[in-house]
């Protein structure tokens, strides 16, 4: 099964699955739109290298939902998933940047790495690191339920456009 996320509209995006429609967004803060400071704090790092990144909206394409988590299971931090996470294989280059003597954000270099762990989530944040970040939290335990069902059934992916 394919579940499509419209990110057309990063503030107002939609994924569509069975039918149903869950609203989501992907803003993400990044050195590029100016949201992001260069400050040590505001430094990101990618996964699974550790090396400093301006992050990037949920890439394009169709990609392969892994699994879902529950935060009553995995214990992680409610105001930054919210109850559950939706993993998916989604990955995309990135481009490294150069550092300061004091961890603050220098300028980018020529060199790119692969960054993975995007997922699909709530957040008391309104802004994401690239995730697709779900409206309410009740939203995304819905999706969430439905996404754990299918998966016991078939293989499922979503596919961003």
């Amino acid at each position: 099964m394919i579940i499509t996320a419209d990110l057309t509209n990063l503030s107002n995006g939609v994924i569509i699955a069975n039918g149903a429609k869950f609203p989501v967004s992907c803003n993400v803060r990044t050195l590029k739109n100016g949201t992001r400071g260069r400050a040590v704090k505001e430094v990101r790092y990618c996964i699974p290298d550790g090396l400093p990144y301006d992050p990037l909206p949920f890439p394009k394409g169709i990609w392969n939902i892994t699994g879902v988590e529950w935060i009553k299971d995995y214990f992680f931090d409610y105001w930054e998933y919210g109850s559950v996470r939706i993993r998916t294989d989604a990955f995309q280059m990135v481009n490294i940047w150069e550092l300061d003597q004091d961890g603050n954000y220098l300028r980018p270099t020529d060199k790119w790495v692969k960054d993975f762990g995007y997922l699909i989530h709530y957040s008391e944040s309104l802004t994401t690191l690239g995730c697709i970040r779900g409206s309410t939290d009740m939203k995304m335990i819905t999706l969430g339920k439905f996404v754990q069902e299918q998966l016991k059934k078939e293989k499922m992916q979503i596919e961003v456009i």
